[in-house]
């Protein structure tokens, strides 16, 4: 593990391989730890950098106010102290809000984004905004914080072996900081980039899995294809939310053909 002191925060990163970079974005509540199979395969090729959003992982927590544009910012300063100056970015779940506001605000330090089971955002209709506070506050406070996280990571890991033990790891690691947990949560409930998606004009990759553990996700990806100007579409067959490890070879071919297709 490397780490480097970022606006305030210390911020904890891998660094492997040599070549075109590849930025990897883990979800909510997750770390870099999610992309192992990615670095394995794509470190022969290119370039991987994986880190941990800041209150993630081994990264630190601070007092600020998050919002996936202060993670945006974390992630232009690491590629500064990398000396990286344009990088492809590959954003999973909460991972992709960042990379599409990295597209969006920082369109000349991005060759292309990859948006994995992703959405514009959980604030732009009322649907949505229902939705967000019951899957992430209701339900919560309905069931107790520990048994829900325990359903979400039978919910979301039953197609991967191990990953329900993962995420039950990962995600439990922040009932002991409530305080940054909903300060995460607020970052990702109040994201909303429907009404620039037309704005991004960088090469975009929407990947879904085959299996809709979100239905919110299908339908949002649908709009996404349609505002984002070019964009290309992959449904990943035999996977679910976590697509990187329920089919990880049909995964990462399609990153890599859009990656070369870059070139």
């Amino acid at each position: 593990m490397a780490s480097v002191t970022v606006n305030g925060a210390t911020i904890a990163y891998d660094n492997h391989g040599e070549g075109e970079p590849i930025l990897f974005i883990h979800g909510i509540y997750s770390s870099r730890r999610q992309w192992d199979q990615q670095v394995a395969h794509f470190s022969n090729k290119y370039r991987v950098i994986t880190c941990d959003l800041r209150g993630h992982g081994q990264s630190s927590s601070t007092p600020d106010t998050y919002s996936v544009k202060l993670f945006t910012e974390d992630v232009i300063a690491l590629l500064d102290e990398l000396g990286i100056d344009k990088v492809t970015c590959l954003g999973h779940s909460f991972g992709g809000l960042v990379a599409q506001e990295l597209a969006l605000s920082y369109p000349d330090r991005v060759r292309g984004i990859i948006l994995a089971e992703t959405m514009y955002g959980l604030c732009s209709t009322p649907w949505d905004s229902m939705a967000g506070m019951m899957w992430n506050v209701w339900l919560p406070k309905m069931f107790g914080v520990e048994n829900y996280m325990g359903l979400i990571s039978q919910y979301f890991g039953m197609y991967t072996p191990g990953g329900a033990a993962y995420i039950q790891e990962e995600a439990g690691r922040h009932m002991d900081d409530p305080a940054n947990q909903e300060n995460i949560l607020m970052a990702s409930l109040t994201f909303d980039s429907r009404w620039r998606l037309h704005k991004i004009n960088r090469p975009t990759l929407l990947m879904v899995g085959q299996y809709p553990h979100i239905p919110m996700i299908y339908v949002h990806n649908w709009e996404m294809y349609w505002r984002i100007y070019g964009a290309k579409f992959s449904i990943i067959p035999q996977a679910g939310h976590l697509l990187f490890w329920d089919n990880p070879a049909a995964f990462n071919r399609e990153v890599e053909k859009f990656v070369a297709s870059l070139a």
